[in-house]
């Protein structure tokens, strides 16, 4: 009985410091406002696009290749996922996610 009751002391001071951990992480998530962003690749008729979801819902619908005129898409997924990057780093970065045609230079997208 002596042996057993460390050991009861021991896994219930465990389960409150988890629940403990679980709710400090749950709270700061909840309280700084963060938002989720992610880009998501696009195949259609007439190449590679883009989506770029903001806490999960569509913010950009790119089809084309911006910057450039025409209906033209990306050639590979790759060269909209770079795209689609840039776009996203500028937007969390508080700036305007537009491309331009230097960024797509600099990206080595091909035209």
């Amino acid at each position: 009985m002596i042996k057993r009751r460390p050991l009861f002391i021991i896994a219930c001071t465990l389960f409150v410091f988890t629940i403990i951990a679980f709710s400090v992480k749950t709270s700061t998530s909840a309280r700084d406002g963060m938002l989720q962003v992610e880009s998501v690749p696009l195949h259609n008729a007439s190449g590679w696009g883009y989506d770029i979801l903001v806490d999960h819902k569509i913010f950009i619908h790119q089809e084309d290749i911006p910057a450039v005129a025409g209906k033209k898409g990306f050639l590979t997924k790759e060269d909209a996922m770079k795209t689609a990057g840039l776009a996203v780093e500028k937007l969390v970065k508080g700036k305007q996610p537009s491309i331009t045609k230097d960024d797509l230079a600099a990206l080595k997208i091909s035209l």
